[in-house]
């Protein structure tokens, strides 16, 4: 029963040690764009905005940009394709 136990503690610490070491994406937390939209996150290091040092945008052509420092204050952009505002 005791080496059950131990392999039973063994894959729980390597499970959970996998959980801490994996890298966290964020991209994975971004939605895609709604239709015929470009939209995406722009990052900035001052609350005022005023210095942009990243951002994750996706253009009309469905390409994803992906740059920079992604900390900081964000704000979620959305344009239309067109050139007029998209949809909120």
């Amino acid at each position: 029963m005791t080496s059950l136990l131990r392999r039973f503690a063994l894959a729980s610490a390597v499970g959970v040690g996998s959980l801490v070491l994996a890298p966290v994406t964020p991209a994975a937390a971004y939605s895609a764009c709604p239709a015929n939209t470009m939209c995406g996150w722009l990052f900035f290091s001052d609350a005022a905005r005023t210095h942009q040092q990243g951002g994750h945008t996706t253009n009309c052509e469905g390409v994803v940009l992906d740059w920079g420092i992604k900390a900081g204050y964000s704000t979620y952009i959305v344009e239309g394709c067109g050139g007029g505002p998209g949809p909120v």
